[in-house]
This record gives C-alpha cells, sequence and structure tokens, in this order.
C-alpha cells in the first residue's frame, strides 16, 4: 500500500493538534487547589498543568521521537526530571523567580533547538557535532522547571505554612502527568514507526517543532511587549469584575492615583457610553449589564490617555455548569491512542506465505 495514506492522516494530526493546546496559565480553579486544596487536589493540579503544558509536551515528544530501548527512554526522561525537579522546588521555596512570558520564551526556543537537532541541523547546516544530548536535556528540564517554578509561585504561596509540602507534592503531579504523557507518546512513536512512511513522517514532525518553538516564541515575546507597555503606559486601569458590576483604580506612570479623573464608558456591542469620575486616590465604580463588554478611557492633565476593555458575567469558567466537559489533553490522548490503531489498518502485519 502507498505511503501517502499514513503520511496524509499524520499531517493532518499535526494541523490539528496544536488549536487544542491554547491553555498553560495557572486557572483559578488551580489557584484555588494550591491555596486551600487538599494533598490530592494540589498532586492534580501539578499532574493537570503537566498535561496542558504544551510546551513541555512538545519539547517531550522531541526527546522521545528517536529513542528506541527503555534504557534509553528511562535515561533521557531521568535526566529531563532531575533538572526541572531541581529548579521547581528550590525556585519556588526561595521565591526566585522572572517573568513568565521571557521564561516561556526560551521553552519555546528548546522546542525548536530539539526539532533542529532531531533533523541533524547542526551537522547539515552548521558543520558542527550537536551538544552531549544528555547535557542539553538535563540543562532544558532546568529551564522547564524555572517554568513550572514562576506559574506556580503566581498563585502566592509565599506566606502560606504548608509551602514546602505544597511543593513537593505539586511536583509529585507533574511527574505523574508526565509519566502518563510518555506512556501515550511512546505507544503512538512506536506504531508510527512500524509505517513505510516513517522517514518523511519524523522529517515533518521534527519541522513541526522548529515552526512550533517559533510561533511559541513570537506569541510569548510579544506578550511580553505587550505588558511592558501596560506597565508602562502614562495612564493605567485596574479594573475588577462582578456578574454586573465593575470596580477599578486609575493610576498614573507612577502609580499614583488619578483622581477627580473623568472615565468613559462604551458599551462594545450598543456603543452606548456612560462616563464617571474617579475619587481622590483614582477608585471609580460603575454598574453594568450582565455578559456585555466594555471600553474604559481616561485621561491624565497632560493629555495622555491610557485605554482597556472589561466584560462582566459570570466569574466561574464557562465550562463549570456544562453537563459534560472533557479536557483538551485527554482529547489529544484519544487522538494519538486512536492513531496507532489506524496505522494497523495502513499498515497491517504481513502474512507468511503459503
Amino acid at each position: 500500500m502507498s505511503s501517502s495514506r499514513p503520511l496524509s492522516l499524520f499531517i493532518a494530526c499535526l494541523l490539528f493538534l496544536p488549536g487544542l493546546a491554547l491553555g498553560h496559565d495557572m486557572t483559578d480553579i488551580a489557584r484555588e487547589r494550591m491555596a486551600s486544596g487538599g494533598y490530592l487536589e494540589v498532586m492534580w493540579t501539578g499532574a493537570e498543568h503537566m498535561l496542558s503544558g504544551y510546551d513541555h509536551l512538545l519539547f517531550l515528544l522531541g526527546v522521545m521521537f528517536f529513542l528506541t530501548r527503555f534504557v534509553d527512554i528511562l535515561k533521557f526522561v531521568t535526566a529531563f526530571t532531575i533538572g526541572h525537579t531541581i529548579t521547581l522546588i528550590f525556585a519556588t521555596y526561595a521565591g526566585i523567580t522572572a517573568n513568565h512570558y521571557l521564561i516561556d520564551a526560551v521553552i519555546a526556543l528548546t522546542v525548536a533547538y530539539k526539532g533542529f537537532e532531531n533533523i541533524n541541523g547542526f551537522q547539515r547546516w552548521l558543520g558542527t557535532r550537536a551538544p552531549s544530548l544528555l547535557l542539553m536535556v538535563f540543562i532544558f528540564g532546568l529551564i522547564h522547571g524555572f517554568g513550572l517554578s514562576a506559574r506556580l509561585q503566581a498563585v502566592t504561596l509565599a506566606e502560606d505554612p504548608a509551602l514546602l509540602s505544597k511543593i513537593l507534592l505539586f511536583n509529585v503531579g507533574v511527574e505523574f502527568g508526565q509519566i502518563i504523557a510518555l506512556v501515550i507518546m511512546a505507544v503512538a512513536i512506536r506504531a508510527w514507526q512500524q509505517v513505510s512512511a516513517w522517514p518523511k513522517i519524523s522529517y515533518i514532525a521534527n519541522i513541526s517543532l522548529i515552526v512550533a518553538g517559533a510561533v511559541l516564541l513570537v506569541v510569548q515575546l510579544t506578550g511580553y511587549a505587550r505588558e511592558q507597555a501596560e506597565i508602562n503606559a502614562p495612564v493605567r486601569f485596574t479594573v475588577f469584575t462582578d456578574q454586573d458590576q465593575m470596580m477599578g483604580q486609575v493610576t498614573d506612570g507612577s502609580g499614583q492615583g488619578l483622581g477627580n479623573a473623568s472615565v468613559q464608558i462604551t458599551n462594545i456591542a450598543s456603543g452606548t457610553s456612560n462616563e464617571v469620575s474617579t475619587d481622590a486616590d483614582g477608585w471609580f465604580s460603575f454598574a453594568g449589564t450582565i455578559d456585555n463588554s466594555y471600553q474604559l478611557q481616561a485621561s491624565n492633565v497632560q493629555g495622555d490617555s491610557g485605554s482597556t476593555s472589561v466584560a462582566l458575567g459570570d466569574p466561574a469558567p464557562a465550562h463549570e455548569h456544562e453537563a459534560f466537559h472533557i479536557p483538551f489533553y485527554f482529547i489529544i490522548a484519544a487522538l494519538l491512542l486512536l492513531s496507532t490503531l489506524l496505522v494497523r489498518r495502513f499498515n497491517p502485519p504481513h502474512k507468511p506465505a503459503v
């Protein structure tokens, strides 16, 4: 049978999966679990964070691509695990962190690096041997662990008396999630390695890793630039919302509240506008309509202006009241396992001649 059909199927999977992997921040539910949940809830938060960490999983996929022996898989996964465990525990407990956009940008580079190394890019285009893979996997593990730590510290556990135990339990959950992901990857990769189109599939997949790393790099750097622009803006908003109300503060570039400033609040859907004034410390409040979005704009005495958008509605996640909700990582796992059955159909075992 022609190898084009399994190759086309694999490409289709590559195109479909990234669209599912667009959520990696600490959700409000995860924050609540870490702050007041029990041991099992903290562990599950760590496992869920790893399973939803598309950048971590893409890197692990790159590491797993050409490993066939169990001892090799164990060696490289152990190096990665030791690396990210060191920085996750130490950095979180010591309170060492950095801007999460910049950390995730470096993690994106590790994804692109692994894809480049897998297609023999160092020898092919740079005329040199790649650095020791085991050493690089350990170093990249340190970087990925620092990224996990930055996300964990966003939960603000600094004053928690159970900080160390929660860090350790979170890490146990991360390892559990990693094992689940690795088992599924190993099964899927092993199945795809049996098709005659595997050389083409592996090349396309690793080019896709390079492209994915580059895209993630641009996304993270764009997020960092946007965040810095908001921080350095001459007029800034800090807004808290409820179902049909908002309360916020307007500040200048130094963080001082803009007292007696006019805030223009425009309903984005209807275009109707309202104007409210801040108090002496820059605070304001406004009662709007549930499930509506608003554009807020204010100016300082120098004429510099700032704006932001706010959505009113139920603060709970949209899926909380749905009858049936499947996290995207379950869908990805199901697709990968399903692909092994499709491979068997496209590449049936050879029957001995009679």
